[in-house]
């Protein structure tokens, strides 16, 4: 008899450190995250990262998350913010990567503030071990997909979305540091 296992036991065994329940939520719910993720960002690699930012954040905060009733939902609801996050990392990455010395950002009331913001995400890209600073500059600076970064540095997909993935945490925490 094969009973199925329901989202709300997954997520209790998940919580018990259970990798097996964690795959079985991951095989039922990754196809469609992704696909709900690609109605939001209108790019597969990118509908991709966000689901795996979503388990990889499930299973690090597996003690302290709280699903409550409805885990489809929450799963939906954390694809969707995350989605939503990676829009405003990408439009603000693009914004200060693309503008140079040369040019000031569109909000030049406070110009020290905006240098001080460049500067500080300069110090911190800087600070990333080499190769995750170069697939994060191929990726969001030249707008490279990550297929044809793995292509370009002879690495798997896998590992560019892993070091994009490593890549923007350490920023976000170093520019939490810097007070920015």
């Amino acid at each position: 008899m094969n009973i199925s296992i329901t989202d709300d036991k997954l997520i209790a065994a998940i919580a018990n450190d259970d990798y097996i329940s964690y795959n079985k939520l991951f095989v039922r719910y990754y196809s469609r995250l992704c696909c709900y993720a690609y109605r939001l960002l209108g790019e597969k690699e990118d509908a991709e990262d966000v689901v795996q930012e979503l388990f990889l954040t499930l299973w690090n905060n597996r003690k302290r998350i709280l699903v409550g009733e409805n885990v489809s939902g929450y799963l939906y609801k954390m694809a969707r913010n995350l989605a939503l996050n990676h829009i405003r990392t990408r439009t603000n990455y693009k914004t200060v990567l693309d503008n140079r010395e040369e040019q000031l950002p569109y909000y030049e009331e406070n110009p020290l503030e905006t240098e001080e913001f460049r500067m500080a995400l300069y110090d911190c890209i800087n600070l990333l071990p080499d190769r995750c600073k170069e697939v994060l500059l191929l990726h969001r600076v030249k707008g490279l997909k990550q297929k044809e970064i793995a292509d370009q540095l002879s690495i798997s997909v896998k590992t560019i979305k892993n070091q994009i993935w490593v890549s923007l945490q350490r920023l976000k925490k170093c520019l939490e540091v810097k007070g920015i």
